[in-house]
């Protein structure tokens, strides 16, 4: 990696620079101040400008001031500017006429924008020295009617921007002889950018997300983060260490060691009352720090706050063992004797951090269980999840923690173990769960035993360990004893219901959920079966059922809502949105995805099922035309962590990718998300888009291959879609081995054909009842086939078109336009393909479907078809459907002409041995043996068209 070569964002400060530039090329100089903290981006900036401003022919000059301990060396950055130029140079004034010195630099300039536009860029001023600056402030003015822009950067955070610096600069912005470019920090998405532009590579989302927290949009900071965990060092690089210290030099240690131990925003109360100062010498401290930048005062909430938070640990870093413990203690009893010293902020949390770095493991064990109830009851799941974690770390250490806290340890591993799976920790929570099993008796607490495993069930199936989880759902009930009914049996038998569902079983979830309705109606306690309810929705919904599946969810969403724990709310929603997706209600289930979406991060649980809502919310817009709002979604989705429903968001981004063309974006969303599809619909999803991703790459054999692989995993609709594509990879190969007259290698193709309309068929009549996606694959699929058996197949695209035109699908309507235009362009009907393929090729611009654009394009050239303006327009390659690149496109044409390599290589301006690689490329991926053969192939399949 190397800090500072990627610039990443900045496009309206470019934008402000370039204006200006554009004005001094009028004739219109100006000066531009570019100001920021150190690290954010400054010198990037104005050397991707320069660099730009160079490659347009203009001159460019830059200079750069140098911080020296001793007195500076005037005019250092302009003279390095000017240094080398090819006119006469200044002449050294004596120091009683610097106005000359100024005039001449003014004639250089002017003689050099004689030429074209002059640029000048000198960096960090705040450590120029005032003839420097003077000479800034003149130019400001001189330059105005010349074609020269000057550039200048500084620190807003140096102690020197509040000095003479400051004084001229504000001076030249009030007067509007100049104007100021203030950067900013980076936003999260752009400092991702930027560390996977340094690394090469993903990155994990942890990772990222630990640097941005950390870097604060600081790209500079940011980079050196990186580069700390790529050499394996956890905390603050020694480097970026130092750098901060030297910010803080001078400044008084032990206050900022105070505030930099609060952690956040410091009230001013809590530093009297902690840091050993008179109130006049503390104020001084304070004022010093906010003058050089380090603290930033909030006079309306009466706090200071470090500028970065890295200062923060830098400072922190400088504390001793001993030190820091009694920093801590002090700052934690203050808390505790008047905790209205920290204002608003929740005072258990703050006694928790503070105990237990001061290395009081009582007191930070009470605090922190506290500080979890506080946070839980606010919806902060994530930090009471944290809390319970130290607290659990804690408890060995305390003798008799147990009467301490009025918890077991059992209790506490239980009450751990559900707030980490409800924040995305579903392997650490099954870990505590299985702790706490071990630690109780089932023969004496059977039921306490059984609700463990039941919670153990429920963290093991999401992470895709079905049958361990599915074996502690079935213990739980066996545990928990049918009479009396209880509310733990209708809890037990409603995660066992889940668990079967999940495992495609919806007959038996069904009996089991309707067992746990029973239960909880016989203990007069409906809240342990809403999740019941959900699931035999979606059960009845798979059995054919649908309009009774959507009742169940409805109702159940609606008792969720009322009585509900988070959990059962956000299950609702998404139990709502697994039967509108699978009925084809696209539109419904994007309105309700995003509802329930809103409601998980309402309730503190987005972490965990905001992926899956998320998810639920990009498919139904991916489905019905909105690819833009998919992927903002899906984005979102995609960093919030690693959940079980993670690879779903993952896949769909895949199904996105191979829509827009980038197949290789497809091929990394199809690896991130392969782990976690282990269920059978995940499992049927990624053959799909494995299947799809294979076909508009042109490789029908390994398609046919995904196919056979999803086949053996797939259910329900799943087969029917996974047939229909094994159809079009089938009729692709059957066409390859017609052109190279390979008559066994056709009729195997067409007896695999027929096994799979067979295959296609039968899944129909399961799934029809299901969904009505049914109608819509079933006619592909017959469609396809058709082009394999009679070749004549405009009828049954016609009414593949017709069936998701119903469904209201855009992207497979047009597809099937596609398809539809193409055989009534082969029938010899080219007028009545013009309509289709209109239509078709307006959908798939609108979408952005790329691939399906260009094949109508080449569509059109092929039958002298007219895509509504598009005629006479250049069109791209028409090879691609044999899979060709765009320099193959060209070499095949030169094939079919009979061209030697020597002739091709001359035609091309490329060497003889680089055409042959092309030709053997080309050999290879159609499937054929000789130059001939490729030729042959080449002129069959595009006709006279030139490729």
């Amino acid at each position: 990696m190397m800090p500072g070569v990627y610039l990443v964002g900045r496009g309206a400060e470019l934008a402000r620079l370039d204006a200006a530039l554009a004005g001094a090329g009028s004739g219109s100089g100006s000066a531009v101040f570019v100001a920021g903290e150190a690290g954010i981006g400054k010198t990037r900036l104005v050397t991707e400008f320069a660099e730009r401003t160079r490659r347009g022919g203009a001159t460019v000059l830059i200079g750069r001031c140098i911080d020296l301990i001793g007195p500076g060396m005037p005019y250092m950055a302009v003279a390095e500017a000017l240094r080398g130029l090819p006119v006469p140079g200044v002449r050294a004034p004596g120091p009683e006429h610097p106005a000359r010195l100024f005039e001449e630099v003014r004639a250089v300039l002017e003689r050099l924008a004689h030429a074209g536009p002059v640029l000048v860029v000198l960096e960090d001023l705040h450590w120029a020295d005032a003839s420097t600056l003077d000479l800034v402030s003149f130019l400001a003015y001189a330059i105005r009617d010349l074609a020269v822009l000057l550039v200048g950067t500084f620190r807003v955070d140096d102690p020197h921007s509040n000095g003479p610096l400051g004084r001229q600069t504000g001076g030249l912005l009030r007067a509007r002889a100049a104007d100021l470019v203030e950067l900013g920090p980076l936003h999260d998405d752009e400092i991702r950018i930027l560390l996977h532009e340094a690394a090469g590579t993903a990155l994990p989302d942890a990772l990222t997300g630990a640097i941005c927290r950390r870097s604060a949009g600081n790209p500079f900071f940011a980079e050196e983060l990186f580069a700390a965990s790529v050499r394996g060092e956890p905390a603050l690089p020694r480097l970026l260490r130092d750098a901060l210290l030297l910010r803080v030099a001078g400044l008084d240690s032990g206050v900022l060691q105070v505030a930099a131990a609060v952690g956040r925003d410091v009230p001013y109360r809590l530093l009297v009352a902690t840091v050993p100062r008179p109130p006049a010498d503390l104020l001084d401290a304070l004022r010093a720090a906010v003058e050089h930048a380090v603290l930033v005062p909030d006079q309306s909430a009466g706090t200071f706050r470090f500028r970065h938070a890295l200062l923060a640990e830098a400072v922190y870093s400088t504390l001793i063992p001993g030190e820091r413990e009694e920093l801590h203690a002090r700052l934690a009893g203050a808390i505790a004797a008047d905790p209205g010293l920290l204002g608003r902020v929740a005072v258990a949390g703050e006694l928790a951090q503070h105990w237990a770095a001061a290395d009081r493991p009582a007191e930070a064990l009470v605090a922190s269980i506290e500080a979890a109830r506080h946070a839980e009851a606010v919806c902060g799941l994530a930090e009471a999840a944290r809390y319970l974690e130290r607290a659990i770390d804690l408890w060995h250490r305390v003798p008799g923690a147990a009467d301490l806290t009025g918890l077991s340890r059992a209790g506490l591993l239980t009450r751990a173990a559900e707030l980490v799976d409800l924040t995305g920790g579903g392997p650490r929570a099954a870990q505590l769960a299985r702790e706490a099993i071990g630690l109780l008796d089932e023969r004496a607490e059977p039921t306490r035993v059984g609700l463990l495993y039941e919670r153990l069930g429920s963290y093991l199936l999401p992470i895709g360990d079905r049958s361990a989880g599915l074996a502690a759902c079935e213990r739980a009930v066996g545990l928990v004893p049918p009479a009396p009914p209880s509310v733990e049996r209708a809890r037990v038998l409603t995660t066992l219901g889940n668990a079967l569902q999940l495992s495609w079983r919806h007959a038996d979830s069904r009996l089991v959920c309707e067992e746990a309705l029973s239960a909880a109606a016989a203990a007069h306690d409906d809240g342990p079966a809403l999740r019941a309810r959900g699931c035999l929705g979606v059960d009845l919904c798979y059995l054919g059922r649908p309009d009774d599946g959507l009742a169940h969810v409805a109702e159940a969403r609606r008792r969720a809502a009322l009585h509900g724990t988070p959990r059962d709310v956000v299950h609702g929603f998404a139990y709502h949105c697994e039967v509108l997706v699978t009925c084809g209600r696209f539109h419904e289930a994007g309105r309700v995805a995003l509802d329930g979406l809103e409601t998980a991060r309402r309730l503190g649980v987005g972490r965990t099922f905001g992926a899956l809502l998320a998810a639920y919310a990009a498919e139904a817009l991916l489905e019905t035309g909105d690819w833009a709002r998919s992927d903002g979604l899906l984005d979102a989705a995609t960093r919030d962590g690693t959940t079980f429903w993670s690879h779903y968001p993952r896949l769909l981004r895949a199904q996105l990718a191979i829509g827009r063309g980038d197949l290789d974006a497809a091929r990394e969303h199809l690896e991130s998300g392969v782990q976690g599809a282990r269920e059978p619909s995940s499992a049927a999803r990624y053959w799909r888009l494995v299947t799809e991703l294979a076909l508009w790459e042109c490789r029908p054999e390994a398609a046919l291959t995904a196919v056979d692989d999803g086949l053996r995993e797939a259910v329900g609709v799943h087969r029917l879609r996974l047939s229909a594509l094994g159809l079009r990879a089938a009729a692709q190969t059957a066409a390859l081995a017609d052109v190279r007259q390979d008559r066994r290698s056709a009729r195997t193709m067409r007896r695999h054909a027929d096994r799979l309309l067979c295959e296609a068929r039968d899944a129909t009549a399961a799934a029809a009842a299901v969904t009505p996606d049914a109608t819509g694959w079933r006619a592909i699929a017959e469609a396809e086939h058709g082009q394999i058996d009679s070749g004549t197949t405009s009828d049954g695209w016609h009414a593949a078109m017709d069936a998701w035109d119903a469904l209201d699908r855009p992207y497979l309507a047009a597809y099937c336009r596609w398809r539809y235009a193409q055989a009534l362009l082969a029938g010899g009907a080219p007028e009545a393909a013009n309509p289709p393929a209109r239509q078709a090729h307006r959908m798939a611009v609108r979408l952005g479907a790329r691939p399906l654009q260009r094949e109508l394009e080449l569509l059109a050239q092929r039958g002298r078809l007219d895509l509504a303006g598009l005629a006479g327009t250049p069109q791209p390659p028409a090879a691609h459907v044999l899979g060709l690149t765009a320099r193959e496109c060209e070499v095949a044409r030169l094939l079919t002409r009979g061209y030697t390599n020597r002739q091709i290589a001359a035609e091309l301006t490329i060497s003889a041995k680089t055409a042959s690689v092309h030709v053997t490329h080309i050999m290879r991926k159609l499937g054929v043996s000789s130059r001939i053969e490729a030729a042959t192939v080449t002129h069959q399949l595009l006709g006279q068209a030139d490729p």
